[in-house]
């Protein structure tokens, strides 16, 4: 079995966002969790990686000791197999999570795009101006996304000290186009991501 053109898409999109690849002895498989505010938002995911997955998706609930504070979230993982190490070469170094080299050739399309940002985006609340979460990505990591985001999709971000680390910003003027771009394939219940205000 091969991954299809559109899992391709899918998987670079939420490898940039919140999937994870685990190496299992000589296989690599894909982890995906997602809140229960999201639960559609993987279920989709789950349809769409639903030939290489053992079971479907199971409710985790975790208990935090502290506060007894109940957090709920979704999980489902695909077998262990040889598709998925190309990726686990490309994304992971000493299994931390990297952003690939050759990441301009792999993020072309709107479709992962949106994935992307389904995962790690969102609006602020004081203006149409968009975030990434790519706290976890070294500096010069994001400068390479940045560039990608500019040279395959024409939009041009910044990056915005948070705290200490940066992340990717899409001020309110490029957001209106990069709404535009990924809109067709928002997934339902995902929407408020991208609704912008006049």
């Amino acid at each position: 079995m091969q991954l299809s053109s559109e899992q391709k898409k899918i998987l670079i999109g939420t490898l940039l966002g919140d999937a994870h690849l685990e190496k299992n002895g000589h296989n690599v498989r894909l982890r995906i969790d997602h809140t229960e505010k999201q639960k559609n938002y993987l279920k989709w995911k789950y349809s769409e990686f639903s030939n290489f997955t053992p079971s479907s998706p199971r409710l985790i609930k975790t208990i935090d000791k502290r506060s007894d504070n109940v957090y709920k979230r979704w999980h489902f993982s695909t077998y262990s197999i040889d598709i998925f190490n190309s990726y686990w070469k490309l994304f992971y170094k000493d299994k931390i999570k990297i952003i690939p080299k050759n990441i301009i050739k792999l993020l072309n399309s709107p479709l992962s795009l949106a994935v992307w940002y389904m995962d790690d985006g969102y609006k602020r609340n004081d203006c149409n101006a968009l975030r990434l979460s790519t706290d976890s990505f070294k500096l010069e990591e994001q400068k390479i996304l940045q560039k990608c985001l500019e040279k395959n999709f024409n939009i041009r971000s910044t990056l915005h000290k948070k705290r200490d680390s940066w992340n990717i910003y899409i001020p309110s003027l490029e957001a209106t186009k990069f709404c535009r771009i990924i809109k067709p394939y928002i997934i339902s219940g995902m929407e408020y991501k991208i609704s912008l205000t006049p």
